[in-house]
């Protein structure tokens, strides 16, 4: 089977790491891969060729240039080259024109929507028209199955939730025994008895740092001993670092490339997300071992199971975030039980091998309906030439 990845994403998150490690594990399965994106993005050619047969990097200068139609039209209408079009969505009104050239080329369609929501106007009208042409849609958490289903009308039938995935073993291997005082500069003051809460996330309103911090002045109060690691960059870096960046238990790490080693050294992981479309981060501390504390809210509910694999509070609730906080500083037997299964549920329900098979097992329902009605359509052409 020859799968066409696409995104017009200008930028590399969540949703493209899934696209790489989605190709690298459909490639074991005997998948054929390639991906088409557009030249103007962040996106690394080298994060995807070991797992891509062809990687094409369009010509085009911004999502909205019209040469992303002809260019996948001449890619997609070759002969026999693609079995169908998988389209990752960043947003839901994203990748336009690779709906209508798939649909000249008559290649299905695929989509993954990563981070649904509200479309209105002529918006909403244009994304209908891409969900008329679309064969098969996943969702990657409840909450955005149900909202797919519900606002956007697509059928259940045509709908499937699966959830993102992780490589478990590079976060699950031996606890790192770096000293937690090496994870950051030495004159930001690290005791090596610390009690390490960590926060990985963008610096943005939507995934609640302010909450987060306004708890943690309150919580250093009664337990001097914890520290605050905040990793990211983003929006609200500036005003945050001039509001809290004083306070000698508040890290700021900016963006880092050894998250599982971060990780490892961490006593807490959180993520006090007003939004979030999936909480990919708390799958890997979780995988990590970690206790984790996430917001009930969006995709984060159907990673943490309350109180056994971690603890759910509600969004923009700095009492709750102190209450949880302190629960598993004061409760160590607790933290290390529900750290022990988070990793078995990871195991179980997360795996990118997981998230592969199951993506297979709707490329191969797909091309199964193609088939069918092509059959269906050459014996009608059949019955007419011959008897009418």
């Amino acid at each position: 089977m020859r799968v066409l990845f696409y995104t017009d994403t200008p930028n590399v998150g969540g949703a493209e790491k899934q696209m790489a490690l989605l190709a690298k594990h459909l490639k074991r399965l005997g998948v054929r891969v390639s991906l088409a994106y557009g030249g103007y993005s962040q996106l690394e050619e080298r994060d995807f060729a070991p797992f891509c047969e062809c990687v094409y990097s369009l010509p085009v200068i911004h999502k909205h240039d019209p040469r992303h139609y002809h260019r996948l039209k001449e890619i997609l209408c070759k002969d026999g080259l693609f079995d169908l079009l998988h389209i990752h969505l960043w947003n839901p009104g994203a990748c336009q024109y690779a709906f209508f050239a798939a649909a000249h080329a008559g290649i299905p369609i695929v989509t993954t929507e990563h981070d649904p929501f509200e479309l209105r106007g002529i918006k909403q009208w244009i994304k209908k028209s891409c969900l008329q042409k679309t064969a098969h849609a996943i969702a990657v958490s409840s909450d955005n199955y149900k909202f797919l289903n519900h606002y956007y009308h697509i059928p259940e039938n045509h709908l499937h939730l699966i959830h993102n995935g992780i490589d478990v073993e590079r976060f699950a291997g031996t606890v790192n025994s770096r000293d937690k005082a090496c994870l950051v500069p030495t004159e930001d003051g690290v005791p090596a008895d610390a009690i390490v809460v960590t926060c990985i996330a963008e610096l943005h309103p939507r995934k609640g740092h302010e909450y987060l911090l306004r708890a943690f002045e309150h919580l250093e109060m009664a337990a001097p001993r914890v520290h605050l690691f905040l990793v990211g960059k983003g929006p609200l870096e500036a005003s945050l670092r001039r509001r809290y960046g004083q306070h000698p238990n508040i890290h700021f790490l900016g963006w880092r490339d050894d998250i599982p080693e971060l990780l490892k050294a961490s006593d807490i992981v959180i993520l006090p997300s007003l939004k979030e479309a999936f909480g990919m981060v708390l799958v890997e501390a979780m995988a990590s071992g970690v206790a984790v504390i996430g917001t009930n809210r969006g995709g984060i509910p159907d990673i943490v199971q309350d109180g056994v694999t971690g603890l759910l509070v509600p969004p923009a609730n700095s009492e709750k975030i102190v209450e949880a906080i302190y629960t598993l500083i004061q409760n160590p037997d607790l933290k290390r039980d529900m750290g022990k299964k988070a990793l078995q549920h990871v195991r179980e329900h997360f795996t990118a091998e997981r998230m592969a098979r199951e993506t297979m097992e709707i490329y191969e329902l797909v091309t199964s309906d193609e088939r069918r009605a092509t059959s269906y359509s050459s014996f009608s052409s059949l019955v007419s030439r011959r008897f009418l």
